[in-house]
């Protein structure tokens, strides 16, 4: 497939996506980085999320699937609110001027590329007639 398999002795590198995601908070808080307000609140969830993603890809493909259900709630609950957060216009604007701070970053840009052909390759059903 032309990809080097990851292996848990390789960890993934989150500090970049870390350091973008305390810039945004700082933008987004209202309550002086106490983790009160939902800026706050919306960023951890994104970072935890992030890092369950790269936990689970590092994984052997026994223990992702076996997370697998616990990642989908979680997209659930991630989904409902991003609907919510993206009916602020203010948080709206903030969310599309990190979306494209992260892209300008070449190394961060390359590891959410990475991240979604994974995704999109473990999603893919391998028999479209179900």
């Amino acid at each position: 497939m032309g990809y080097a398999t990851r292996t848990l002795a390789d960890p993934i590198d989150l500090s970049g996506v870390h350091r973008e995601l305390d810039l945004l908070k700082r933008q987004l808080c209202h309550c002086q980085l106490r983790g009160e307000c939902l800026g706050c609140k919306g960023v951890e969830m994104i970072r935890q999320q992030v890092e369950a993603v790269a936990a689970a890809a590092s994984q052997p493909v026994l223990l992702q699937v076996a997370q697998e259900t616990a990642a989908k709630d979680m997209l659930s609950q991630f989904s409902q609110m991003q609907e919510r957060l993206m009916d602020d216009p203010q948080i709206r604007r903030a969310a599309d001027a990190f979306r494209e701070r992260l892209l300008e970053d070449p190394e961060a840009r390359k590891m959410i590329e990475e991240l979604m052909q994974r995704l999109g390759q473990e999603g893919e059903d391998p028999d479209p007639s179900q």
